[in-house]
C-alpha cells in the first residue's frame, strides 16, 4: 500500500474542498456565495453523479439561526481525476450561485440544464463539446477548458490530496486475489450493473420457532433448523 495514501484522511479531503470552494468564491463568483455544509457521501441510487447541491437549506442549527446549502461531492469519483473533481466543485457552485440570486437555471426537477447555466459556466471558462443541448439533460455536459484548467493549476489548492475515493469491500478483496486495478474496477462496475444477482447471492430467509418464537436468519434458502430450547423445527417466515 502506498504509504502517502495512509496519511490522507476524510477530514483532508474536506478540508481541500473547502478551501478550494473559498478560493473560487473569491475569484469567480466575488466572493457571493455563502459557505454550505461541503459533503462527500456515496452517490447511491444516482450511480453517474459526481455531485449535488440541494435546492433549498438542508442543514443549520435547532433555532434555525444558521442555515446552510448542502454541497456534494461523490465519494465514488474523489480521485478519478482532480480537474474533474473541480468541474464538478464549480459546476454545483453555478447551481449555488443562482440559487442564492433566485434565478432558475435548471428545469424538470434540476435534470434539464438551461441557456442560463450554459452562459455562466461559459463565462468562467467551460466548454461544450457539441453545440445543440442533450434532449434530456440540457447545458448539463460542460467541461472545463484548458485556459482554465491552467489558471487552477495555479492556485494554491493541493491536488495529492484527491487520491482517494470510496471503492467499496468488494474492490479490496479482488486485488488481494491478485487482480489489477484495473480489473477489480471493471468486475465493481460490472456487478453494479446487476443489481438484481446480487440481491439474489444476499438474499436473507427469517426463520421462527413455532413456541417460543426465537427468530433466526440464513443465507441459503433450505435449511433444518431445530430450537435447542423447544425441541422444535424452525419454520420459515
Amino acid at each position: 500500500m502506498n504509504h502517502a495514501n495512509k496519511l490522507i484522511t476524510i477530514e483532508d479531503l474536506t478540508t481541500e474542498l473547502h478551501k478550494a470552494f473559498s478560493i473560487f468564491n473569491k475569484i469567480f463568483f466575488e466572493g457571493d456565495l455563502p459557505t454550505p455544509a461541503i459533503t462527500i457521501q456515496t452517490n447511491g441510487n444516482k450511480r453517474n453523479s459526481m455531485g449535488w447541491c440541494s435546492r433549498v437549506p438542508t442543514w443549520g442549527n435547532k433555532d434555525g439561526s444558521l442555515q446552510l446549502y448542502e454541497l456534494n461531492l461523490s465519494a465514488e469519483f474523489l480521485d478519478l481525476d482532480f480537474y474533474e473533481t473541480m468541474d464538478t466543485l464549480l459546476h454545483e457552485m453555478v447551481h449555488l450561485y443562482h440559487k442564492v440570486k433566485g434565478i432558475k437555471d435548471t428545469s424538470r426537477k434540476g435534470e434539464y440544464h438551461n441557456k442560463i447555466f450554459r452562459d455562466k459556466v461559459l463565462e468562467l471558462g467551460f466548454e461544450y463539446a457539441d453545440s445543440k443541448p442533450h434532449p434530456r439533460m440540457g447545458w448539463t455536459f460542460a467541461r472545463i477548458g484548458p485556459a482554465l484548467k491552467e489558471r487552477i493549476s495555479k492556485m494554491d489548492i493541493n491536488q495529492k490530496i484527491f487520491s482517494i475515493s470510496k471503492r467499496g469491500y468488494m474492490y479490496f478483496q479482488l486485488l488481494a486475489d491478485g487482480k489489477t486495478p484495473e480489473q477489480a474496477a471493471q468486475i465493481c462496475e460490472s456487478s453494479e450493473q446487476q443489481p438484481d444477482l446480487l440481491k439474489t447471492k444476499s438474499k436473507s430467509h427469517k426463520w421462527l420457532c413455532p413456541n417460543c418464537e426465537i427468530r433466526v436468519i440464513s443465507y441459503k434458502e433450505n435449511v433444518n433448523i431445530v430450537c435447542g430450547d423447544c425441541n422444535e423445527t424452525l419454520v420459515k417466515r
